[in-house]
């Protein structure tokens, strides 16, 4: 039964072994780790992680990143990666668009945001006999800000590689081949980009001193510039449009109800009718609305402070109706010291204007996605991000790379880090894999790839638990899996 467990982790990895330790090279700015080398028929595969410094590259300089395999007798370079500076990319990019034709080789670029970055190297070449005795090294090339070459550095990273040849491999007949892509779960992000989406702020009136000397137009004009600025930093979003704004002002007792209503429906409409005159956002998704006394809040903060009485305060607002003297009995009682606390410290946190904007988001089209992902992929959503990733094939380098990116940029969604877990697992990074799912290992929609990560841990008792919770809740990947985890027994 061990014998039959240890080929399954075997074959269920495409049998790649990964390195201890990293290796570095370009000064140590550059680290190589996780070196798989798999013959599969008459190619072989390379793939490896490779991270980087953030001091790696400026601005508008590149760096190109080309393994070499080599014996005494033979060599064979292999396919390069371009990491490019920020500025150097944009100009790039400029260049691909304007001359309508696409780069032919791999590029990154680096986050200066990080302190380390790093991408999946896989690629494949002619397999040749001589492969199985060579050693690895790195050419990284560097270009100036002109783009014209500068120094090359060439490291020894591996005095011998592993191989595993899958093209020898004789495999029981009872024993069947695995795709740990075919058990991984991925999980759709939760709502749609095409959709409304609300942003909200307030704005505090007597506890801001300017805006609380303000009236009449200079008020109006404040509040909107307020607003405004909020706008603008969404709008800086592709594909993003106003499309509502809701305002809501809350007032205080000014010892006259009925005066305070009035001033208070007055204000709503001159608000209103000058932010429809800036032209914000459409007629009719434009409400202005004003409470002129907010005693709910009044009374929570009455309740919460150190005031004496408040006890009795907070009963003749829960007793005594605004229009039957509410204000009037809380003068009078205590001499008036309680209401004198409440005008001096509670009244003016209640004077605010709180407000919702409702935006539309239109999303990316294929191309304006692809371009986004390589110059500021921080500006799009999650569900961009995974439909991006949705025009190469699951289990693709392209795929598992934005599936990654994902989590990174989104560290709080429990998709995201569920996805890149289950991408880690098919790189056989499982220490990766342990930090992605680490907080939502309680989470039933983790519990498949908990299951295939305690797998390639060898822990077969707990893989089984948590691929049986996973059946239960109709993960059909985990139904799979379980089914050739309970042919080893």
């Amino acid at each position: 039964m061990k014998l039959l467990q240890s080929a399954f982790f075997l074959l269920a990895f495409s049998g790649t072994v990964s390195a201890a330790s990293a290796q570095t090279v370009y000064g140590g700015q550059i680290y190589v780790n996780s070196e798989n080398f798999t013959r599969q028929g008459d190619l072989l595969r390379v793939r490896m992680k490779v991270s980087y410094d953030s001091s790696v590259v400026g601005s508008c300089e590149s760096l190109v990143f080309t393994p070499v395999l080599k014996t005494d007798s033979a060599v064979s370079v292999l396919s390069s990666v371009v990491i490019n500076g920020r500025e150097r990319e944009r100009d790039a990019h400029r260049t691909e668009v304007l001359s309508d034709n696409r780069r032919n080789m791999p590029i990154v670029v680096k986050d200066s945001h990080a302190a380390k970055r790093y991408f999946i190297y896989d690629t494949t070449v002619p397999y040749k006999d001589w492969m199985q005795e060579c050693r690895m090294y790195v050419e990284s090339e560097e270009l100036n800000c002109t783009g014209h070459r500068g120094h090359v550095y060439e490291d020894l990273v591996l005095k011998n590689i592993y191989l595993h040849d899958m093209s020898n491999d004789n495999p029981d007949p009872n024993v069947h081949y695995y795709n740990l892509m075919d058990y991984v779960q991925f999980l759709q992000p939760q709502g749609s980009d095409i959709d409304k989406f609300h942003r909200s702020g307030e704005i505090q009136i007597f506890g801001n001193k300017s805006l609380a000397k303000l009236s009449g137009s200079r008020f109006n004009r404040t509040v909107f510039n307020t607003i405004a600025t909020d706008v603008k930093s969404e709008l800086q979003r592709y594909g993003t449009s106003l499309v509502g704004l809701r305002i809501n002002g809350f007032g205080a007792p000014i010892g006259n109800y009925r005066r305070n209503e009035s001033e208070a429906m007055e204000r709503s409409l001159d608000l209103k009718k000058y932010l429809m005159k800036q032209k914000l956002t459409n007629r009719n998704d434009l409400n202005v609305s004003w409470l002129a006394e907010d005693w709910d809040s009044i009374s929570s903060l009455v309740a919460g402070s150190g005031m004496n009485l408040r006890e009795a305060v907070v009963d003749i607002i829960k007793s005594i109706d605004v229009v039957n003297g509410r204000e009037r009995e809380i003068e009078n009682i205590g001499h008036g010291m309680p209401y004198e606390y409440m005008v001096k410290f509670i009244f003016p946190k209640v004077y605010r204007i709180k407000y919702t904007l409702t935006f539309r988001h239109d999303g990316f089209d294929s191309n304006s996605a692809m371009q986004h992902l390589g110059s500021n992929p921080a500006t799009m959503t999650l569900g961009e991000l995974y439909a991006t990733a949705g025009f190469y094939k699951k289990g693709s380098r392209e795929y598992n790379d934005i599936v990654d990116l994902t989590a990174r940029l989104f560290p709080d969604n429990p998709e995201a880090n569920i996805n890149a877990a289950g991408v880690a697992l098919t790189r056989n990074d499982v220490t990766l894999a342990h930090k992605y799912l680490k907080r939502w290992e309680t989470d039933s929609r983790a519990y498949c790839n908990m299951g295939l990560l305690y797998l390639s841990e060898g822990n077969r008792d707990k893989a089984e638990v948590y691929l049986k919770m996973a059946k239960a809740a109709g993960v059909t990947q985990a139904d799979k899996a379980l089914s050739e985890l309970m042919k080893m027994k």
